[in-house]
This record gives structure tokens, sequence and C-alpha cells, in this order.
């Protein structure tokens, strides 16, 4: 996951201001490849070796988050596709081999037992 994947947003450039300005003086060499959650907004954010968990404990904190993530100084937009590439990473080449092919086109199959699809319902 390196920042050269993604148009470097306002938001990334905040949140990396945030983070060597204030962040990373802070915490010194705590880090230990833990993830950083930080609202590109106000600058709030949390830290965990879990991304859920730091996620969770700062959107109980903070409202409308503009939300990037952090980890090993390598920067990842807060949306849906950002955080799948987190979530991605955080998991190791057993536990992603496991995931069923097709898991986001037949999420419902697995989660509730519908027919499975072979198109999106916008390609039919």
């Amino acid at each position: 996951m390196a920042t050269e994947d993604f148009t470097i947003t306002p938001s990334i450039e905040r949140a990396k201001r945030f983070y060597w300005e204030r962040i990373k003086p802070r915490l010194g060499d705590r880090l230990n490849g833990q993830w950083i959650v930080i609202d590109a907004n106000s600058g709030e954010f949390e830290m965990d070796h879990d991304v859920m968990n730091a996620l969770s404990a700062l959107e109980a904190r903070v409202t409308d988050l503009d939300r990037v993530f952090v980890r090993d100084g390598e920067f990842t937009p807060g949306h849906l596709g950002g955080l799948g590439r987190v979530l991605g990473q955080s998991m190791s080449a057993e536990e992603r081999a496991a995931l069923p092919p097709g898991g986001a086109l037949n999420y419902k199959h697995f989660l509730y037992g519908f027919p499975k699809r072979e198109k999106y319902p916008w390609q039919e």
C-alpha cells in the first residue's frame, strides 16, 4: 500500500501534515507497525494494532470523519476502497487465499444464502 497508488487528495495532504507535525513527534518509536486512523479535518487520531479497533475508537469520539489510514508512514484514503486495501493488507496470505472468489459479487450468497450471481445487476 503506497500513496503512489492514489491521487493525493487534500484529505491525505492534511493528514500527512497532522501526522508529521503533531502525531509522529508525540508518539516517537511507540508505533511498532500499528495502524493510525486520522481525522483529516481535526487531526484527532486513534492507534491500534487492529485497524478496525482504531477506527471504532475514533468514530466513537469524532463525528463526520474524513478518515485517512496510516501505517509505517504510508497513507491510504478512508473511503471504502481504501479500507478494503487496508483490511486486505492486514490479512495473512492464507486468509486472503481462503476468501471466496467473487465475494463482492456474491456477498449476499455468503452472508444470507441468496442464490449466486454471475453478473452484477447493471451488467445483465
